[in-house]
């Protein structure tokens, strides 16, 4: 992976779930993320994740970048994916995102891709997190989707 990724929004609200946003920037030399995909996730008052959203962008963990035309991915996925995507081949970097068609866009372009639970992996490897069981378990009871092979490779990629 490398060093600087551009964040999609699932992410973002998965972090902001766990209150980890502070992590991104002790794995991750940059993390970018795009004025539509901070529109999408911060701009929402809606939103319980939206302040912890700008906050990190205050803070200076999250960096806003403008989107260049996308418009050739935008067919198939939403316009936050499409954006983040324009912007890692623009910048030759990596993407943190976890949607599926998206994610296969990505590796088809051959860019690094990592979602959410590779981070706390990741993470965990660091020293950064005890434990990536705990943070699995808040993010699947507040709604957000893992499939048991996914916390089953996690678990092991973390030795718990």
């Amino acid at each position: 992976m490398n060093k600087i990724v551009i964040a999609d929004a699932g992410p973002l609200i998965a972090f902001s779930r766990l209150d980890q946003l502070g992590l991104l920037p002790q794995i991750f030399d940059g993390v970018f993320v795009t004025d539509v995909v901070f529109a999408e996730c911060a701009g929402r008052v809606d939103f319980p994740e939206s302040p912890l959203i700008r906050e990190a962008v205050d803070k200076k963990q999250l960096v806003l970048c403008a989107a260049p035309d996308f418009s050739a991915y935008a067919q198939k996925i939403d316009g936050g994916e499409a954006s983040a995507i324009a912007v890692a081949i623009d910048f030759g970097c990596g993407v943190l995102m976890e949607d599926k068609a998206g994610r296969k866009i990505v590796k088809n372009a051959d860019i690094p891709v990592i979602g959410t639970v590779g981070v706390l992996v990741l993470a965990k490897r660091k020293g950064l997190v005890p434990l990536v069981k705990p943070l699995l378990e808040v993010l699947a009871a507040s709604g957000y989707f893992l499939s048991g092979e996914i916390i089953a490779a996690a678990l092991a990629a973390s030795g718990e």
